[in-house]
């Protein structure tokens, strides 16, 4: 797994129930890395909820509680744990869970494109291929 290219910024709203909320060393723990982070950041209180497209509500304030609606069947696996926290880090910006899941595997983006090689060539290196394949002789 793979966390999105993009993930939505939040709405703010002045109220979140917070009945069914996990506090943010939970949900670190879910995804299956360690909580980088101390004091009140740690207990953020995050609120999973299911629906059908990513998005996110938050208070205003850096411990202020936050609602996550995953577009997943369930919010209990370590799947949706790491989109969640992928959601927090990349599109509420919390610094604990940007800290928390750097250089895990699964969160780099799945960007398509060309692949990488170990030695990319020069300039002058992909000149000479381009006028081989057409025909040209090289200088």
């Amino acid at each position: 797994m793979s966390l999105p290219v993009h993930f939505p910024t939040p709405r703010y709203v002045p109220a979140i129930a917070t009945d069914n909320a996990i506090p943010l060393e939970v949900l670190c723990e879910r995804a299956g890395v360690p909580c980088q982070g101390l004091g009140a950041w740690t207990r953020r209180p995050v609120v999973l909820a299911m629906g059908d497209v990513l998005r996110m509500e938050a208070m205003p304030g850096y411990a202020a509680p936050i609602r996550i609606t995953l577009p997943l069947p369930s919010a209990d696996g370590q799947r949706a744990a790491r989109l969640a926290l992928g959601a927090l880090a990349y599109g509420a910006f919390d610094r604990v869970a940007r800290e928390s899941i750097r250089g895990t595997a699964w969160s780099r983006a799945s960007v398509p494109g060309r692949p990488r090689v170990p030695r990319p060539k020069s300039g002058a290196e992909r000149t000479r291929r381009w006028r081989e394949k057409a025909g040209q002789q090289t200088p």
